[in-house]
């Protein structure tokens, strides 16, 4: 188990917790082997992290108080050796393994990073089901002759056994949009479908029953709010959209928030750019998943 440095800043700069007292852990998992365009994912999660101290502790969209009602474990960064990508995914689930079924937030880090923190984690993954936000649908076989890139982790989450509810999907390969039509547990909302079908997204979120993970890949956000990431496309979520997709989970009685990620982030040369709207999105599943739970 990974421990945090006294050096390294923590999520919005609370006070740092242990693991055994935490309510949720946020673990930085700074990967990038398989990116194929804009570089710069390995310096997401340490600069989301520093542009969350510049975030209020209160939120007062949840109102939640995060000094008061929350207690997290900032775990060290996760890093790679530069050896097989699939060696340092099975290394993540095995640090998720660790924190004994805690609600677990990883930072990315490439878009390859959700299958680790998902295989990690204590429940069955047949139970699962995924919600990914997200431009691409990452569901090729293989990609540039690698299995284990980005553009395949939503295929390998697939082969675990879980379900999947993909929301803003605007860039597909032909194998990816076949699948989708004949895969039942694959659900796709594309974007030039999607506003027109936004009380059925919500719907569909609200009906889930059983354990719920989050993957969340900042290009499934419109790039006119957050442009910083590897593969921009144009369209996508908006800000109310995606804090909308949050609120329809946390107030789900039936389903059990148990994980989630932000991924992705490809931070600004010269802050602040957009690495501050990038760090609330950690701080605002947190303050709709702990809102959830207490309700």
């Amino acid at each position: 188990m990974s421990f945090l440095d006294p050096d390294q800043t923590t999520l919005l700069k609370l006070a740092p917790c242990s693991p055994g007292d935490a309510d949720a852990i946020v673990l930085p998992v700074p990967l990038e082997m398989t990116v194929s365009y804009g570089q710069g994912t390995l310096r997401g999660p340490s600069a989301i992290l520093e542009a969350s101290t510049q975030i209020e502790t209160f939120d007062e969209e949840w109102e939640f108080d995060f000094e008061r009602d929350l207690r997290i474990h900032n775990a060290a960064p996760l890093s790679s050796d530069g050896g097989r990508v699939k060696d340092y995914l099975e290394g993540v689930a095995a640090s998720v393994r660790q924190y004994d079924g805690k609600f677990v937030l990883g930072l990315g880090g490439e878009h390859t990073v959700t299958w680790g923190l998902i295989k990690g984690l204590s429940v069955s993954p047949e139970d699962l089901t995924v919600i990914q936000i997200d431009a691409h649908a990452d569901l090729r076989d293989q990609y540039e002759g690698e299995e284990w890139s980005h553009a395949c982790v939503m295929r390998r989450v697939l082969d675990e056994g879980c379900r999947l509810i993909q929301i803003g999907i605007r860039s597909t390969a032909r194998e990816e949009f076949e699948l989708i039509g004949s895969e039942p547990r694959v659900q796709s909302y594309y974007a030039h479908q999607m506003h027109g079908s936004w009380a059925a997204i919500l719907e569909t979120i609200g009906l889930i029953r059983g354990p719920v993970y989050l993957t969340l890949d900042v290009d499934g956000i419109d790039p006119s709010i957050l442009p910083s990431t590897g593969t921009p496309q144009p369209g996508g979520l908006s800000w109310s959209e995606t804090m909308q997709v949050l609120r329809a989970l946390s107030s789900n009685k039936n389903a059990s928030w148990v994980g989630a990620d932000v991924v992705e982030f490809v931070p600004s040369p010269n802050p602040p750019g957009c690495d501050i709207i990038a760090a609330k999105l950690p701080v605002k599943i947190l303050a709709s998943w702990a809102t959830g739970r207490r309700k």
